[in-house]
């Protein structure tokens, strides 16, 4: 595969979960969410997340990537982002829900998604 689309499909991961991850996370928060992922299996786990293009695909890929977490050394932003995530797809009702929700975080929220896209395409 080509390095560009390997990165592009990598720094899907925040966007597909804010945007078009319409999936349901249940009984998730920030604060359980692991925070000693290896690289690669964090990288492996947004990967399948973010290829999810069916509803039941996406609740088992954000499953994964729950419970896989995020890797040490994540920055304090980009860690927030990853929770921010989970969070709002875990409140969400559906792919519309989880669009209204995301359309009123704050500026700061929205760049902590995107310190997580940044460090997706570094790591990943």
């Amino acid at each position: 595969m080509h390095r560009s689309a390997q990165v592009s499909g990598r720094r899907r991961l925040a966007a597909a979960a804010v945007i078009a991850g319409c999936v349901l996370l249940a009984g998730c928060g920030g604060s359980d969410i692991p925070d000693d992922a290896s690289v690669k299996k964090f990288c492996k786990a947004g990967d399948t997340f973010a290829r999810a293009t069916k509803f039941s695909d996406g609740v088992k890929a954000a499953d994964d990537l729950h419970d896989t977490g995020t890797p040490k050394g994540i920055p304090g932003d980009a860690r927030d982002g990853f929770e921010l995530v989970v969070e709002l797809v875990s409140k969400s009702d559906d792919q519309a829900d989880l669009e209204k929700r995301y359309k009123k975080l704050s500026a700061k929220q929205k760049k902590s998604v995107e310190e997580l896209d940044d460090f997706i395409a570094k790591k990943c």
